[in-house]
């Protein structure tokens, strides 16, 4: 039984030499498997050697064969338990002395159980009205930090028993023989395989646990066991708020084959849909291998990391210029309709390039990511017309940003701008709706259909620290009210309208307002509008963040914005 004193004193890394060693024996076992194979091929096929000794021969030859083998499945289960001892250990070890630490810094002693108490007060504590009335905090503290200590040291022991089992079914196992039977053998591993699971699931933070508990519980890992984690649970790290950007890009660069990998193999014809995650895959590595225009491969400078990645959904990706942790500004871009994988890669990675470049000398301080993190409406459903979809995705926006709170390095906190172009700005607008607000200082929205708010004082920056780009040509900043779109005959079943952009005459804006609700760039709304080239109904919409070198004011004016100087940007009023 594992208790207070045995698991703050245990030494579980020396549980990984006895690793290696197993898969050392295992790699030689398979060698010499593979030597004896090769004989006994040439002994029954290139000798000719025929008749019933022959197959008899062949027959003994065949278990033995077997026999090898599951004995070399049972040394590569050996070590993976091992390996799986030693990261519940280590997790639940990182925990408790992370609790005991935190009681020594309070003032507080932990009994050789475990328990946790306040020292005796003394005589001038006992007159100090102030000291009494921290006396509820002061234990509800004390409680906490036991019940922290006595989480660890309970999740070590259901470690322990659940191992200890294990090893000791595969301790008789090998004593009969039937630990080399090959069936059994394969069935014990995937019994290990499921119980590292659990202990992984067991050893890490909740999947409710805030983005801050997350980079608490990483920070009280060393350095050896976060990369450990990183080799061995990549798919665990990658995108989960609260760890350093330079670990998620660790762990993502590690899955990216992987997951190439699984859709290559999945059967041909590929649907549309996984077939534009493999094209968003193969897109990701082109870049980070440099292959794409505008760098981003092993040298690039700035950096390029993969801070996001997976094939939820239509996929996901998060790809940053410059480290979010150390930057002194960071922009985060969320793209909008029809906008993919691939495209994120591509297209977009340049354009927060663009962004970064265009906050000047504060550039070399600036860290510009692109946010794919949600289901971009796409030009073949309907999903456009609702913000369902931005309304989901500004859930995981706003904890992605809460993230990068948390694991900032430095003394002052980041500056942060948080970008939404088309209905990405629904999107970043509704995340500033939510209860808390965004975790952002300054919101840029550009080429808006609205954000499902009437004024700009109700996004959680205020209304001095909303900027808004709108070109005059564009058609979807001047998409119709549902009311006003109803009333050109567009209406089908109630509020559904199969195409708004057909009810944009002119670039006028409708009385009531813009499709998702009133105009951000209207002088009503309250905002903070900078100029912007006019274009032209076919490009206006793409050119905000200076595509072939159009937009005029807009991409410089988003650079003051995001390093820092919005003094400086060119306004005019709101139309």
């Amino acid at each position: 039984m594992v208790d207070f004193t045995a698991l703050r004193d245990a030494r579980p890394s020396g549980l990984g030499p006895a690793a290696d060693a197993y898969d050392e024996l295992g790699r030689a076992n398979a060698a010499h498997h593979e030597v004896i194979k090769e004989a006994v091929r040439w002994i029954v096929h290139g000798g000719n050697w025929t008749g019933s000794a022959a197959e008899a021969a062949t027959k003994a030859l065949e278990r033995t064969d077997k026999r090898l083998d599951g004995s070399h499945t049972a040394m590569q289960g050996m070590g993976i338990l091992l390996r799986d001892a030693a990261d519940a250990f280590e997790l639940a070890q990182a925990k408790l002395l992370e609790a005991v630490d935190e009681a020594a810094q309070a003032g507080f002693s932990v009994g050789p159980d475990g328990s946790v108490d306040c020292p005796p007060p003394t005589e001038a504590d006992r007159h100090d009205p102030d000291y009494a009335a921290l006396g509820a905090p002061r234990q509800a503290r004390v409680n906490a930090l036991a019940a922290r200590i006595g989480g660890a040291v309970a999740e070590a022991d259901a470690a322990d028993q659940q191992i200890a089992a294990l090893l000791d079914q595969l301790a008789q196992s090998a004593r009969s023989g039937y630990g080399i039977n090959r069936d059994a053998a394969t069935t014990r591993l995937d019994s290990i395989n499921d119980l590292g699971r659990k202990l992984t699931a067991a050893a890490w933070p909740p999947d409710d646990a805030s983005p801050a508990q997350v980079h608490d519980w990483w920070r009280s890992l060393t350095p050896a066991e976060q990369q450990r984690l990183v080799k061995e649970h990549p798919e665990l790290l990658g995108n989960r708020d609260g760890i350093p950007s330079a670990a998620r890009d660790q762990a993502n660069r590690i899955m990216l084959p992987r997951l190439l990998d699984a859709y290559r193999r999945k059967p041909s014809p590929l649907s549309a849909a996984d077939q534009r995650k493999l094209d968003g895959f193969e897109a990701i590595r082109r870049r980070l291998a440099g292959e794409l225009p505008d760098g981003g491969g092993p040298d690039s400078d700035p950096p390029l990391l993969l801070i996001g990645l997976g094939d939820q959904g239509q996929g996901r990706a998060v790809l940053s210029w410059g480290d979010p942790d150390t930057a002194r500004h960071v922009s985060a871009l969320v793209p909008g309709l029809d906008s993919t994988l691939a495209g994120a890669a591509g297209g977009d990675t340049t354009t927060a390039l663009r962004i970064r470049q265009a906050a000047g000398e504060e550039a070399t301080g600036t860290a510009s990511m692109i946010w794919l993190g949600y289901d971009a409406p796409l030009w073949d459903g309907g999903s456009v017309l609702t913000k369902d979809r931005a309304v989901e995705g500004a859930a995981g926006y706003d904890r992605f940003l809460s993230g990068l709170r948390s694991t900032h390095q430095g003394d002052a906190p980041a500056h942060v701008t948080a970008i939404g172009h088309s209905y990405g700005s629904l999107l970043v607008g509704q995340a500033a709706q939510r209860p808390g607000g965004v975790p952002a200082d300054d919101v840029v929205l550009v080429g808006s259909p609205g954000v499902g708010a009437d004024h700009a004082s109700q996004l959680s920056v205020g209304a001095d620290h909303v900027y808004v780009g709108s070109a005059a040509a564009d058609p979807v900043s001047h998409l119709p009210s549902r009311t006003d779109a109803a009333a050109t005959g567009l209406a089908i079943g109630g509020s559904v309208v199969t195409s708004p952009f057909a009810a944009v005459t002119g670039h006028q804006v409708a009385p009531h307002g813009l499709w998702f609700g009133q105009d951000p760039a209207s002088a009503e709304f309250g905002a903070r509008r900078f100029k912007v080239d006019d274009g032209t109904p076919t490009d206006s919409h793409s050119n905000y963040f200076g595509k072939d070198g159009k937009g005029g004011d807009s991409l410089p004016n988003i650079g003051r914005i995001v390093g820092g100087h919005p003094d400086q940007i060119t306004r005019v009023p709101g139309r």
